[in-house]
Parts: structure tokens; C-alpha cells; sequence
């Protein structure tokens, strides 16, 4: 039985590090997690104290921080060490573990852009260290091997089908669903608006109500909502909208497959690799501007057995993307690098 070690910043519902932990142990593997947020709970803390701390000493913390990573790892042992997100995480950590075995890292965030909560000179560092590096976008794999990493893969996210699964409404409440936060680019403001007047409905974090400055917005978000909470948003709409962050528009989101996972068609801002996931007009619909996403709506409202058609399909297609597949597909990568390792010191010795 392979021992993994999943290195994060929580243990939540629905977090990567939770989802993944949930894949591994399907699948035989005996899981132990280390979170940052147990570890050093101020590096992941939100209170202005705790945030001037992390600006005048993160790296102080983290060290102490890694240093129960290390302890943690010599104890268990892993045959292979999954980190999640490595901004706290030491390159001498990486080579410490690698004594047990592989050490692979999931980038869930863009780590070749300057932006502080994506990247930072421990996440450079590290950059060649890594037996093997996962991410979201195939063409951030390209940028990953040209700053040095060895072995890059593209990883999609997954299905979660444990909690996502179809609760569809007889008689939908919204026309559409968009559960994500505001974000300061203002896109999501702008495209939310294209579409005001129909019946939308919004789950969020309170910026909704206090950094956004579209009226027709204000005072339109619901809170936000829990993870077990998504498929019944999802299924009270005729279609959820999927609007990508600005570091997400390379690639694709977690909720790309949140939403066909429920059974819901799908509305989403295009990118070339989302339409590679999910065909156009077929399992998904997309659009590009405020304009055509009002256009799509539209139309779309008036076809509701085209609706119910791009539904099923994106549902099915969600179905062959589980976590499950995601973590045999790591599994599969772990075993031919050891294999390899293998073969290289048989032919060393």
C-alpha cells in the first residue's frame, strides 16, 4: 500500500487537500495530511495582527513551521508526498523528503506570474527540485519547464461526485446561477450586469454588497454558500455561469466542472482549453463579451430542450473526470518515475 503525505493549507470540505486525500484512500492508499494552518495558524489567519506578521516574518514562521513538516514526514515515511499550493513550502524541504520518496507538487494558482499570493522566491527555488509539478493550464506547463521545472503535466480539475450530483428544480427559481466572489478586475461585475434584468441569482463573499459599484447589482448576492450547498444552487437555475479570473484565463476553474457535474448547463466565459474539455454548443455554451453572453442567455431561454440536451451532455462528460481519475493518473506518473529511478541504478550499478 503506497503511503501518501498531502502537504496544504487546510483540511476543509471541498479544499483541494481534503478532495485528494478522499481519492488516495479510494483507492487503497493510507493518507496523512499536514496543514499550514494547524502547523502555524497565523500564516494562514486573516486578522490584521496575523496578516502584519506574515508581512514583517512569514519566513521566520514558515521555516518553524516546515520543520514539523519534516518531523510529520520522518515518522510516516510517504512514498510519495502530494503539495498542494507550495507558497510556504522550503526547497530544502523538498530535497528532505524526497528520502523517502517522490515529491510532487499541484499548482493551483499561476506560480510564473509576480503576483504574492501565486509566487514567491521559495516557490522559484523550488522550481527544479520536484520530481513532478501539476497544473491547470497546458500552456503554464510549457512556462513551468522553461523556468526549470523537469517533468511538468497538465492536470485538469476533477468532478466530485461524492457531493456534486444533479438536484434539479421541476421549476427553476433563477435563469442563472453564478456562485464566486466579486473580484477587483470588475470583469465578473461586468458581465454579471449584461444580464441583470433577467433572473439571476448570486452567491458570494460580502465584497458583493461593499466593493461593488454596479446598481443593478447591489444588494443581489446571498452570502456564501457551502460546498454541500452547490448541486441545490445549482439545480434551483436553468444554467450556471462560470466567469474565469483573470490568472484562470490561460486555462479553466473548479468550476467548470462544478457546474455540469449537477446536471446544469453550463454558461461560461470561452477559452481554448475549456472548449477543449467540454465541446462548444454540444456540453457546454460559451461566450466572450458581456454582449454575447447576454445574446447566449437570450436565446437560450427560448430553447429550453437545447438546455436540457447541453445539460445531459456536459453531465456525462463531467462523469469521465472524477477525482478518482485524476489521482490514477498520479499514481500512474509516480510509478513510471520510480520505475525509471529503478532502471537507472540497475543500469548505474
Amino acid at each position: 500500500m503506497n503511503k501518501v503525505l498531502i502537504v496544504g493549507q487546510a483540511l476543509e470540505l471541498g479544499r483541494t487537500e481534503e478532495v485528494y486525500g478522499r481519492g488516495f484512500s479510494a483507492l487503497g492508499c493510507k493518507v496523512q495530511h499536514f496543514t499550514w494552518k494547524e502547523a502555524a495558524p497565523s500564516l494562514v489567519s486573516r486578522s490584521l495582527p496575523d496578516r502584519v506578521a506574515w508581512r514583517l516574518a512569514w519566513k521566520l514562521l514558515a521555516k518553524s513551521a516546515n520543520q514539523k513538516l519534516v518531523e510529520m514526514a520522518n515518522q510516516f515515511k510517504p512514498d510519495l508526498t502530494l503539495v498542494i499550493s507550495p507558497l510556504l513550502f522550503h526547497p530544502d524541504s523538498i530535497l528532505t523528503l524526497k528520502q523517502h520518496g517522490l515529491v510532487f507538487v499541484f499548482f493551483t494558482d499561476n506560480p510564473v506570474d509576480a503576483h504574492h499570493t501565486h509566487s514567491n522566491s521559495w516557490v522559484q527555488r523550488g522550481f527544479p527540485l520536484w520530481d513532478a509539478a501539476f497544473i491547470w493550464s497546458q500552456e503554464l506547463v510549457e512556462r513551468l519547464m522553461e523556468n526549470g521545472v523537469k517533468k511538468a503535466f497538465f492536470h485538469p480539475f476533477c468532478s466530485d461526485v461524492e457531493y456534486h450530483f444533479p438536484k434539479r428544480q421541476v421549476n427553476p427559481v433563477y435563469d442563472v446561477a453564478f456562485i464566486g466572489n466579486w473580484d477587483a478586475s470588475r470583469k465578473r461585475e461586468q458581465y454579471l450586469k449584461a444580464i441583470a434584468d433577467y433572473r439571476l441569482g448570486l452567491w458570494g463573499s460580502s465584497y458583493w454588497n461593499t466593493h461593488c459599484k454596479e446598481p443593478t447589482l447591489k444588494n443581489l448576492c446571498q452570502g456564501m454558500c457551502s460546498y454541500q450547498e452547490i448541486p441545490e444552487i445549482l439545480g434551483s437555475a436553468k444554467m450556471g455561469l462560470n466567469i474565469l479570473r483573470p490568472q484562470n484565463e490561460e486555462g479553466h476553474n473548479i468550476r467548470t466542472y462544478e457546474i455540469p457535474a449537477t446536471g446544469t448547463l453550463m454558461l461560461s466565459e470561452r477559452s481554448r482549453e475549456l472548449m477543449n474539455l467540454f465541446v462548444e454548443d454540444k456540453e457546454a455554451v460559451y461566450f466572450s463579451s458581456p454582449d454575447e453572453l447576454r445574446q447566449k442567455v437570450e436565446y437560450l431561454l427560448q430553447n429550453h430542450v437545447l438546455i436540457e440536451s447541453i445539460a445531459q451532455a456536459g453531465y456525462k462528460k463531467a462523469l469521465e473526470d472524477t477525482i478518482i481519475n485524476r489521482v490514477k493518473e498520479i499514481l500512474t506518473i509516480h510509478e513510471t518515475i520510480n520505475q525509471y529511478h529503478s532502471n537507472q541504478y540497475i543500469n548505474i550499478g
